[in-house]
């Protein structure tokens, strides 16, 4: 063991969440440590969408990840069958690649705390049943003793800091649906570019425009299709991507760059997120399907509240208390998002035949459109009965637009 070191917090896990948290702290006076034991720049499994751009601002970094050439995606399509809606976001969405992303927040951290790549957790010390600090394995197989005010684990959705200080789990479901996506140049652009969201068979397709000439495409499948999809990859996910509407020449020019990189799904759950000497962030405190892109946000957005926390215990409140009112925030935060989600993959199915030809018919009618537009809203409220938070999002994005409740 190494000569011993101390830190006011050690975050453990140096991707958004962590890098993020580090400036934050370090910006406050805090004498930060950051850990990964990955190198940088390097992939992770992503989302990969950011439409809370206000984080990046506030982090001073918004230039610099635009800078590559990211494209503002200002629209959404989505595809049913041979026939799509598309409309307007209120705010424009960016979708880089995580290798860029990551190490740019990196470089910013290395600003305002020491940070070690390559570097692993290996356990966690204690002192009378609080955390007090880590044991790290550096990359020639050195081990350390590192002591701490704060363990942070930002550590991912298998976090080992949650596994040994044993978080406890709440509002939890298994991994539905597998995942699989890969990075493509040459794809027929769209006009205006948009997200793209392909509702066909059950299953959902994405595709997110990236730097011009690059998108990422992806397909959240059935359960029982995994298996065989990633027994070739490339092959399987090419086939099933070409039925979707048009993309089968679209694709006629497109390469894969990299290789298709799957997952069997994600796990649903909210972790306790504080202990003694303990907090966890990101996909170590709370994990949900991908399909409605929301987990970058998350991950800044649980730093920055973190960091709030941070600054209210410097300034003399109780830790337990700050930490409860932090917990509470979070959850209140992530719950709407989390159910919607969940929502959103339970109730897909394989639309009937019928239902796919009366919506092929209704969307090439003007006629249609023009008798059912201005009750739209009440026809979502009523089919909407069951998760009510899906009405009450389109109300507020609607509000970006103009709309106004009655009685305003």
């Amino acid at each position: 063991m190494n000569e011993m070191e101390s830190f006011d917090v050690i975050i453990v896990g140096a991707r958004v969440a962590g890098s993020s948290l580090a400036v934050l702290l370090g910006k406050q006076g805090k004498k930060v440590l950051l850990i990964d034991k990955a190198s940088f720049p390097s992939d992770t499994l992503s989302t990969h969408h950011m439409s809370h751009l206000d984080y990046l601002k506030r982090l001073d970094v918004l230039e610099e990840v635009e800078a590559s050439g990211l494209r503002k995606i200002e629209r959404m399509r989505t595809h049913v069958g041979e026939s799509f809606v598309e409309g307007p976001r209120a705010s424009y969405t960016i979708i880089p690649r995580r290798d860029h992303l990551d190490a740019i927040l990196l470089h910013k951290a290395r600003q305002y705390s020491d940070v070690r790549e390559q570097c692993s957790v290996r356990e966690l010390l204690w002192d009378d049943g609080e955390v007090c600090g880590v044991v790290t394995r550096d990359r020639e197989g050195r081990e350390q003793r590192i002591f701490a005010d704060w363990v942070v684990g930002a550590d991912g959705k298998n976090s080992n800091i949650a596994r040994w200080v044993d978080a406890e789990i709440y509002h939890a479901e298994p991994p539905l649906r597998p995942v699989l996506y890969g990075y493509y140049e040459g794809v027929k652009p769209l006009e205006r570019p948009a997200t793209e969201i392909f509702l066909h068979e059950g299953r959902i397709g994405f595709l997110f425009p990236m730097e011009e000439g690059r998108d990422c495409l992806g397909i959240e499948i059935h359960p029982g299709e995994f298996k065989d999809m990633m027994a070739s990859p490339r092959e399987h996910f090419e086939a099933m991507y070409r039925q979707l509407y048009g993309m089968d020449e679209r694709l006629r020019d497109a390469s894969l760059q990299g290789k298709i990189i799957g997952t069997p799904g994600m796990p649903n759950h909210f972790r306790q997120s504080y202990g003694k000497g303990w907090i966890l962030i990101g996909d170590a405190a709370h994990s949900k399907d991908p399909s409605t892109g929301l987990g970058i946000n998350d991950a800044f957005m649980q730093s920055f509240l973190l960091a709030e926390a941070f600054e209210k215990m410097e300034a003399g409140a109780g830790g337990k208390s700050v930490l409860q009112e932090y917990q509470k925030k979070r959850d209140q935060q992530l719950l709407p998002g989390f159910q919607l989600t969940l929502d959103y993959i339970h109730s897909l199915k394989k639309w009937t035949q019928n239902e796919v030809a009366l919506f092929q018919a209704m969307a090439s009618n003007p006629m249609v459109w023009n008798k059912i537009a201005p009750s739209l809203s009440n026809h979502l409220k009523k089919e909407a009965e069951d998760i009510p938070l899906l009405y009450q999002s389109v109300i507020m994005e609607a509000e970006a637009f103009g709309y106004r409740k009655e009685g305003e």
